[in-house]
């Protein structure tokens, strides 16, 4: 499986949403179109087609019902959407929680899945429910709505590493020789405190990396 990686970003260990800061926001959902003409759907997690292919497994003759892990996923999951597109011949999949710190909307995305349109589900979709060891990590936006468009603007992931390395942000990270890159390790409550301390600061954010999306 292919995970999807933005370019210039940068990763978090732990998720930014908890089960118990999740909120809704039916504003982002629908079809959009990016400038470059990519289809991006945002769904209800729980109404998607996506949820519908890996709530129900097969087991030898047996179809049953594949659940969450624990009250506190099923929490979290429940008010989380789901968020796919087309690009270069795969079809992406990422799940997105939502939370509002300091009057701010952010999203919290894990990927999923890329896959060619021909393949079938069980042979792209790594279970998100299923307990395995794989850990993905979390890529963190912050959400602007406006009347028929929302912005998607990434963290900015050269200007986080360049404070890092200079001790001027206080949030805890290692770094990856092998990959020169850094990984936030923050624990959810401190990337919240990070957000609320320093999310106003633009300089934080990556035009580059900036979806834009208009309703279509």
């Amino acid at each position: 499986m292919i995970l999807i990686s933005w370019s210039s970003c940068i990763s978090s260990l732990h998720q930014l949403v908890t089960y118990d800061k999740v909120i809704t926001d039916n504003r982002i959902t629908g079809r959009w179109q990016q400038n470059d003409s990519s289809i991006f759907i945002i769904e209800d997690l729980m109404k998607s087609n996506f949820y519908k292919s890996i709530s129900k497994v097969t087991v030898g003759n047996q179809e049953k019902n594949n659940g969450f892990d624990s009250k506190e996923d099923s929490l979290l999951y429940s008010k989380s959407y789901v968020l796919s597109f087309t690009k270069s011949g795969y079809n992406y999949t990422m799940i997105a929680s939502l939370m509002r710190l300091d009057n701010q909307l952010y999203a919290d995305l894990i990927p999923v899945s890329a896959a060619v349109p021909s393949a079938t589900p069980s042979k792209v979709i790594d279970n998100l429910f299923d307990g395995t060891d794989y850990l993905p990590s979390h890529t963190i936006a912050r959400i602007l709505v406006h009347d028929a468009s929302v912005d998607i603007k990434f963290l900015n992931g050269d200007f986080i590493e360049d404070q890092l390395a200079k001790g001027t942000l206080g949030v805890k990270y290692e770094n990856d020789s092998l990959f020169n890159t850094s990984l936030i390790t923050a624990s959810p409550a401190e990337l919240q405190q990070f957000l609320v301390k320093y999310g106003n600061d633009e300089r934080l954010y990556n035009k580059g990396n900036t979806i834009n999306l208009k309703k279509i």
